[in-house]
């Protein structure tokens, strides 16, 4: 089959995160398999400049626009080549490119999650409130004709909200370490990690901050952070010694830390799911993760983890009382790599 998928990043941009992760594990698994398939986005990395394409791995890309025009550029796009392909995917972060308005049902839309309370904290306040009340609004209902899977329940039942029904629930994969994990509770002072962008939406202030807690009641705990964002300089100029800010780490470093890893804290606003807390399973990392939508659907509060009101206080309490009871860490490290394990990229793909 001849595969058109659009996003609004460059999935090698620096600020490329789950959604993009999610586009190049299930596109290239199709790759693989032999079908031709095609990313249409924003010009970026390796295609600035140009309207051709340029090849990510065994994947063609075509680079039009940036990431605020691509959704013109793509409708146009679609009407030049639709019909060249067999189906069209459009990941959906906040913003659909309406496919079904060109190709009909050949288009497939898949919403990672709605932004919603999003607005607030990332944008001033005129802005927020045009993005939560008026533009996300319309153009969810825009996709009320359209075919649309999720990726979470909880992305589901958002758009429900919104007159919009999913044919389906796809959730992400998650790489396995090479070898499976043998975990014990070590007899040292816990070293706990946080992983994300370093944005205001992911709330790496609120572990950092749930940690100094934890820190009054199991001295001796470090916290490592991995990730980059805008708020990088302002986190480094106050954290103590304790805490470690490792910025961007490939997947043979950030893997070596979470096998050392106690536990990981995973405050956030709203996700599509939560790769990192399945990946944190994977290595037999229990994960204490705020109750909030994607989250809440990746980690199985009291089996594989722990779900929190979104208090740095409520973090810090269910952190320690995981790492203080060994039984109870055993049990969330074994149930959390069995979870893992059901969730594969391989399925993934199949399933969308």
């Amino acid at each position: 089959m001849r595969i058109l998928a659009l996003t609004w990043k460059h999935p090698q941009d620096k600020t490329a995160g789950g959604a993009e992760r999610y586009l190049l594990e299930v596109t290239g698994r199709w790759a693989d398999a032999g079908h031709e398939v095609t990313i249409f986005g924003p010009r970026g990395p390796g295609t600035y400049g140009r309207q051709g394409g340029d090849q990510l791995g065994r994947l063609a890309y075509v680079g039009q626009g940036s990431r605020w025009t691509v959704f013109r550029a793509a409708q146009a796009y679609l009407r030049a080549h639709g019909h060249q392909y067999d189906h069209v995917l459009e990941t959906v972060s906040t913003r659909p490119f309406a496919a079904h308005s060109v190709v009909g049902d050949k288009a497939l839309a898949l919403y990672y999650q709605t932004a919603e309370d999003v607005w607030q904290l990332e944008f001033p306040g005129p802005m927020a409130f045009l993005g939560r009340h008026i533009l996300e609004p319309n153009w969810i209902r825009r996709m009320r004709g359209a075919r649309v899977a999720a990726i979470s329940p909880s992305t589901v039942a958002a758009l429900a909200r919104f007159g919009v029904a999913s044919q389906a629930t796809v959730p992400p994969g998650c790489n396995l370490p090479l070898a499976s994990p043998v975990r014990s509770r070590p007899n040292r002072p816990p070293r706990l990690l946080w992983i994300g962008r370093l944005v205001r939406t992911k709330r790496p202030s609120d572990a950092i901050s749930a940690f100094e807690l934890i820190r009054k009641e199991m001295p001796g705990a470090s916290l490592d952070l991995v990730g980059r964002g805008y708020l990088e300089t302002e986190l480094r100029s106050h954290v103590g010694a304790a805490v470690t800010i490792h910025g961007y780490l490939d997947e043979t470093a950030k893997g070596r830390l979470l096998a050392q890893a106690d536990l990981l804290l995973l405050p956030g606003t709203r996700e599509g799911w939560g790769i990192v807390a399945m990946e944190a399973s994977a290595y037999g990392v229990p994960v204490v993760a705020y109750d909030v939508p994607g989250l809440r659907d990746a980690v199985v509060d009291e089996v594989t983890g722990t779900v929190v009101s979104s208090t740095p206080a409520s973090l810090a309490a269910a952190a320690v009382r995981v790492l203080e009871d060994v039984q109870v860490w055993l049990r969330q490290s074994a149930a959390g790599m069995a979870w893992a394990s059901s969730h594969t990229w391989d399925e993934t793909a199949r399933s969308l």
